[in-house]
């Protein structure tokens, strides 16, 4: 057993009994990873991200010792993580403006070191416009993908998770997750074939 995880283990149980230093240290190794999978979750729109971690550690916190170990501490967090995203995509599709990136949104505005980032400085600016805009329709066609769909999408085909650990964790049939992988690649390839034929 790593030192790390047994510095994890021993954060969680001294969480557990309200310990907010040791909630600290565990936020401080578990930031990274709740922020990108947010950063996934949300299709590259940083501000909703900064959100949604904050939201999970919250939530975390209020829920610590109610943490029983069943899973990995990650693991537990990832479902934070996905509830409070799809709750928030519920919500915003109840008002209508479940929309992340407006059309006149700038480049710069949403550069970042995360792979839905096309751009290379090396492009001449008409080559650099067509990179940003096709960008842009990646971004918003995984946006577009139902809750569940994406979800999955982003376990498989961002994280890397095996099939059987996607059903483990999310608690759904192996068919399922296979057959909900297959849709969300089915309908981003739709949305995105007229820029595939460009």
């Amino acid at each position: 057993m790593s030192d790390n995880h047994s510095q994890i283990v021993e954060f969680i149980q001294l969480a557990r009994k309200g310990d907010r230093d040791a909630f600290e240290g565990l936020v401080k190794v578990h930031t990274s990873y709740v922020y990108n999978l947010a950063y996934s979750l949300t299709a590259g729109n940083r501000a909703e991200s900064d959100d949604l971690t904050q939201m999970t550690f919250i939530r975390a916190f209020q829920a610590i010792a109610r943490f029983e170990g069943r899973s990995e501490f990650k693991t537990w967090l990832h479902r934070i993580t996905v509830n409070l995203w799809k709750n928030l995509v519920r919500s915003q599709k109840r008002h209508k403006y479940y929309q992340h990136h407006s059309i006149n949104e700038t480049p710069q505005e949403d550069s970042g070191s995360r792979p839905l980032e096309l751009v290379e400085n090396r492009l001449d600016p008409a080559e650099r416009y067509e990179q940003n805009e096709t960008s842009r329709l990646i971004r918003e066609a995984i946006n577009q993908l139902p809750a569940d769909e994406r979800e999955i999408m982003v376990f498989r085909d961002l994280e890397g998770y095996a099939y059987e650990e996607i059903s483990r964790i999310c608690k759904i049939p192996l068919g399922t997750v296979k057959s909900r992988l297959a849709r969300a690649r089915r309908l981003l390839r739709n949305a995105l074939e007229p820029v595939l034929r460009r």
